[in-house]
């Protein structure tokens, strides 16, 4: 396995938009979604983790929002170069976001989980709750899924 190093990094980093052409490129363009929609949203307060291989590649990114007035935490648009499936990655993005939600105060973190992946967030301790849904912007089921933080 190659190693990477994962960092916390916000919307000023100079390889930004790096990091939404690596999401637009998994998580929307495959579905059709126009790269001029509305698929990335700027939130006050949001950070990203990012993973950054041995040669400085972005091999993947997640996003962690506040939650105006709870004590919970989204997070969104977790993407893994397809590359690099399988390596680790995924779940090095999750550890660091949960890592900075647990440093926030935060309660619990919540995600709207594509079907496909909803294997890989269940092996990292989320919970499905309510009923699947269809993402208005991609066509393809959701489920909201969620995870207590231990203190």
């Amino acid at each position: 396995m190659s190693e990477f190093r994962v960092l916390r990094v916000g919307h000023e980093w100079e390889r930004f938009d790096e990091l939404l052409d690596l999401s637009y490129a998994v998580l929307y363009g495959p579905f059709g979604v126009d790269r001029e929609a509305e698929w990335y949203h700027p939130a006050n307060g949001s950070e990203f983790a990012i993973a950054l291989g041995a040669d400085g590649a972005l091999l993947g990114t997640a996003r962690l929002l506040p939650v105006p007035g709870d004590a919970s935490r989204q997070i969104r648009q977790v993407v893994v170069a397809p590359s690099t499936h399988g390596r680790g990655v995924g779940r090095a993005l999750m550890a660091s976001l949960e890592d900075i939600a647990i440093a926030d105060n935060a309660e619990d973190l919540y995600l709207h989980a594509r079907q496909s992946a909803i294997g890989f967030y269940e092996r990292l301790g989320y919970v499905i709750e309510g009923d699947e849904f269809i993402s208005e912007l991609t066509g393809i089921p959701h489920r909201t899924m969620r995870k207590r933080l231990a203190r």
